[in-house]
């Protein structure tokens, strides 16, 4: 007698073992190229660190205020002398404490202010189309190595 299996299926019996043989070569093909895909793929680029609150005290806005019209927004200026007055004036100062630096009239300070005039005691600045006039501070100590004119006495020279 026959086994139910040979009965309902002769030809699987004769071409079975090379179905199955099939089928495992390629399930064999496929693992290994998956593995082999897996494993030789490059590796993906770090991912950047996220971005962590940072300390802003300390941090001015003065490199971005330009962006949006306001140049001369913080302008700290200081007047360290007067050179000449009038149309030909210039003036020695002191801009957002840097170094002093001499201008003439008409030149600009910062962008959005020009100095616009320099008078005997005082200058005009034109920040954004309108004038302003900063005068020239007090001296209450005489600058080192000068004496002030109203001093009052004079000392005679002695050998």
């Amino acid at each position: 007698m026959r086994a139910p299996f040979q009965q309902a299926a002769p030809w699987f019996v004769q071409r079975g073992p090379g179905i199955l043989q099939a089928a495992s070569a390629l399930a064999l093909a496929a693992g290994i190229g998956l593995w082999g895909a897996l494993l030789l793929a490059p590796r993906p680029a770090p991912v950047p660190p996220a971005l962590a609150a940072a300390d802003t005290q300390g941090h001015g806005v003065d490199s971005v205020i330009g962006w949006f019209g306001g140049g001369s927004a913080r302008l700290r200026l200081t007047i360290v002398g007067l050179i000449a007055s009038g149309r030909d004036g210039a003036a020695l100062l002191s801009i957002n404490g840097a170094p002093p630096r001499a201008y003439h009239v008409g030149q600009t300070l910062v962008p959005g202010v020009i100095l616009s005039d320099v008078l005997p005691g005082a200058i005009t600045i034109e920040q954004d189309g309108l004038a302003e006039d900063i005068a020239m501070p007090r001296q209450h100590a005489p600058i080192e190595g000068f004496v002030p004119a109203d001093a009052g006495t004079t000392r005679p020279h002695s050998n």
